[in-house]
């Protein structure tokens, strides 16, 4: 796995929620001040809840796969997930607070199938909006980030930085400040990697762990546990920055057009069902011209006045459980207690370059790892009280994170490690990104969702994840407990069996630059139904569902033969 892919379509996919973002000027007894939509009864329980595997940069493949459980089984109205499934949260939770997916014609409210596939088409508009915004500086850093991690990489191989940081540290430093001040990525460096290159004392050593930083971007691998203290070369505070711009778009907030975006779902959304976004974008408005070209117009005028206007974006200081048609919680490992402790003084010998290779002396005791979450407060009381008594390993470790505004769960959860040390939280404690929950079925079980709908990948649990986990103190036995499909007792086996279905998509099995081939792929994923599934109200038959695929994964029971890290 590769961050600068990911990272590219990680900032993609938040654009996809912008072309969500038209509403009505009209009034509207449903909306709030700026135009949020506030569905009636959004507050009971869910009736169909989505539980979205974290995948870092193949998030595409979220919106591709829930566009496509949108348009056959109606919107979506409980979403829990972490990692990169914070960002689709966010995005997801925006586009329906806005009153143009939920009134057609500018004023009357849409039925059920027209206000999914309004919502649909937004999710599916993610593979164009990077084009959309191609030739601005945003657009770089939401398109292109492919190329700028590798020129990154190709231009500190180049200089030979590595190598000059042992002989000659204070050239190697300017070499590499003029590297990560190249135009396309200057605005995105996280400071504290300038920081260290001010440092004379220890300049050598803080160059080539900056130099490691960059040649491991996005590579998710775990030789020694350096990277929980190593500062990632991409500023998450950034990059949650271009979060908050897009979303503010799709809910209808500062410069979006309403009007405009209003009439494109009018025009595009109901002939776009069944559609891909290739397809959706080709079909023609009644105004003349493509529903591409439209929504590409939309998107650049909405970025242009943003930047211009300078605005600090307002969804990043809402909360997560602020009043919404969405109930959400979001997750991310947690150290409490004297891991927190353990956490410091270890970042202060990394700091020191005492350790300048292999693992940072940190003793920590997986009990003081915990699985955090975010969400309303009624919801984190119901996930701690587990109602549905599962009391598995990964439920127990349950620690409620308050109603966090999106700002602070966006710079903790997606920052995985390898691409960002440990963050500290508000409380005191640590998030050590989203990895911790990447089945998070059994939350919504326990917030009441009627049926859940579990969006993942083929295969076994990620090894990324297990090998953290093991850095910070877990053993056999809790892997087992956690893990484990082996073991029909674990808590990834009872997330899979008690998802109502699971949309078996095989993105692993695509490279860094086939977006376009893994959307497709998780658009036609097979659907795997379970008996809790079959009372549905479907909008419209899938073709591709089945009682089992047979899939690791997928299908409770059937293991890859994972074992634990060592």
């Amino acid at each position: 796995m590769k961050v600068s892919a990911g990272l590219s379509s990680v900032l993609l996919m938040a654009g996809v929620a912008a072309l969500g973002a038209g509403c009505s000027h009209g009034a509207d007894d449903d909306a709030g001040e700026d135009g949020a939509e506030i569905v009636a009864g959004a507050s009971g329980a869910p009736k169909l809840c989505a539980a979205v595997r974290g995948n870092g940069h193949y998030i595409v493949t979220h919106f591709a796969s829930l566009a496509r459980i949108v348009e056959h089984y109606g919107v979506v109205d409980g979403i829990a997930g972490g990692s990169s499934g914070s960002l689709t949260a966010f995005v997801y939770d925006s586009v329906l607070s806005n009153p143009a997916v939920s009134r057609c014609g500018g004023a009357k409210r849409c039925d059920d199938a027209a206000r999914a596939a309004r919502v649909a088409l937004a999710l599916k508009s993610v593979e164009g909006y990077g084009l959309a915004v191609a030739s601005s500086e945003e657009g770089v850093a939401i398109g292109n980030l492919v190329g700028v991690a590798a020129k990154l990489k190709q231009e500190v191989d180049a200089r030979g930085i590595a190598a000059l940081a042992s002989t000659d540290a204070a050239r190697a430093a300017a070499q590499l400040k003029e590297v990560l001040e190249i135009p396309e990525v200057r605005g995105l460096v996280n400071p504290e990697v300038f920081a260290m290159l001010r440092d004379t004392a220890r300049l050598a050593y803080n160059v080539k762990e900056i130099h490691t930083s960059i040649a491991t971007l996005g590579a998710f691998s775990v030789d020694d546990n350096r990277l929980f203290f190593r500062p990632g070369v991409l500023g998450w505070d950034s990059l949650a920055l271009l979060f908050g711009r897009v979303a503010d778009f799709y809910a209808g907030y500062g410069a979006a057009d309403r009007d405009a975006q209003s009439a494109w779902l009018d025009a595009c959304a109901e002939a776009s069902v069944g559609k891909e976004w290739a397809e959706a974008a080709a079909l023609p408005m009644p105004s003349g011209g493509t529903c591409g070209e439209a929504f590409g117009k939309l998107a650049s005028d909405y970025r242009a006045a943003a930047r211009a206007g300078g605005a600090p974006p307002r969804r990043l200081e809402e909360t997560i459980g602020a009043p919404s048609a969405l109930r959400k919680v979001v997750s991310t490992s947690v150290l409490e207690g004297e891991a927190v402790a353990s956490y410091e003084q270890a970042r202060a010998a990394y700091l020191s370059g005492e350790h300048a290779s292999g693992d940072v002396p940190f003793d920590v005791s997986f009990d003081d790892v915990k699985f955090g979450y975010w969400g309303a407060a009624e919801d984190l009381a119901a996930l701690a009280a587990d109602g549905a008594g599962f009391g598995d390993l990964k439920t127990r470790k349950m620690t409620p994170l308050g109603d966090a505004t999106w700002r602070e769960i966006l710079t903790a959860s997606p920052a995985e490690p390898g691409l960002s040390r440990f963050v500290e939280l508000p409380d005191g404690r640590i998030s050590a990104g989203g990895w911790s929950d990447l089945a998070p079925t059994l939350v919504l079980k326990n917030l009441g969702c009627e049926r859940v709908v579990y969006v993942t990948r083929e295969g076994d649990e990620s090894g990324f994840a297990t090998k953290i986990a093991k850095h910070l103190g877990m053993t056999e036995a809790e892997w087992q407990k956690l893990y484990d499909l082996g073991d029909a007792r674990s808590s990834y086996n009872v997330s899979l069996e008690e998802a109502d279905a699971v949309w078996c998509t095989n993105w692993n099995s695509f490279g860094d630059l086939q977006q376009r081939e893994m959307a497709a792929d998780s658009w036609r994923a097979p659907l795997e139904t379970r008996e809790g599934f079959a009372g549905i109200r479907a909008l419209a038959p899938y073709a591709n569902t089945t009682p089992r695929t047979g899939k690791v994964g997928c299908t409770p029971g059937v293991s890859g033969g994972a074992t634990y890290p060592r």
